[in-house]
């Protein structure tokens, strides 16, 4: 299920330009054993599977952030020195694996246990606690894919906002982050119901796949009404990457 799952996404990167076939370099199985020794752990299913595929390179998934087997013990040294300082607020559990780190002051994570896909938590420096962001690994491997596209024309519709209303540019940007953070809830809704219905099913929806079922679901809202009469951007209102 897992391998399919990565083999789905690579073609993913790889038709919609995020990476080349020369750009993804998986790991062998006896890396994956050499690193579960050298960091105590039974690592996921799911990441296991992920870094068998893109281990050892992942195109342009991840380009502010390592994301690695290189970088699996990179992350656990940042997220020990994070979490380990006099006046941080918690502390990094022993099942805790974190996988990727961002400048050093965050980190993403998943808990070493029976799920084979765990859900993916985040932890900022100087934060209370670590805050759940993805319901499952590959949710969030799938969204980060999907987000390396999405990005660009989200950042022009902000751009556009800003030069026609200099004004009162400020107001005008909060409203789309209103309408953005609205639409993600949504999804966020759709992609529960999916890892429900994959984890039955036993395969789990590839990118493309997903934007198909946004693409039907998503006209019936009534924010999507709203952004069509104001003429905004639709948020991820696209199936193939280049119509984006």
């Amino acid at each position: 299920m897992y391998a399919h799952f990565m083999a789905d996404l690579v073609r993913f990167m790889v038709d919609s330009g995020i990476a080349t076939v020369e750009t993804v370099r998986g790991c062998t199985p006896a890396e994956i054993i050499q690193l579960e020794r050298q960091l105590s752990v039974r690592l996921p299913l799911a990441l296991a599977e992920y870094l068998i595929g893109m281990g050892h390179a992942c195109g342009h998934l991840t380009d502010n952030d390592a994301f690695g087997i290189e970088s699996l013990n990179d992350a656990r040294e940042v997220a020990l020195e994070i979490t380990s300082e006099a006046n941080s607020p918690w502390r990094l559990p022993s099942n805790a694996i974190p996988f990727l780190h961002h400048q050093g002051y965050e980190f993403l994570f998943v808990y070493a246990s029976d799920d084979d896909d765990p859900p993916v938590w985040l932890y900022v420096e100087t934060e209370k606690e670590p805050k759940q962001i993805s319901l499952s690994f590959t949710a969030w491997l799938r969204e980060s894919a999907i987000a390396a596209i999405e990005g660009k024309p989200w950042n022009d519709e902000v751009c556009r906002e800003i030069s026609l209303h200099r004004d009162n540019w400020i107001e005008r940007k909060k409203k789309l982050e209103e309408y953005d953070t609205a639409a993600s809830k949504l999804r966020h809704s759709l992609i529960a119901r999916l890892i429900l219905r994959d984890r039955e099913r036993g395969r789990i929806t590839g990118p493309i796949e997903l934007q198909e079922m946004w693409y039907l679901e998503f006209p019936k809202t009534e924010l999507y009404g709203k952004l069509v009469s104001e003429r905004k951007r639709i948020p991820w209102g696209w199936i193939n990457p280049r119509d984006a």
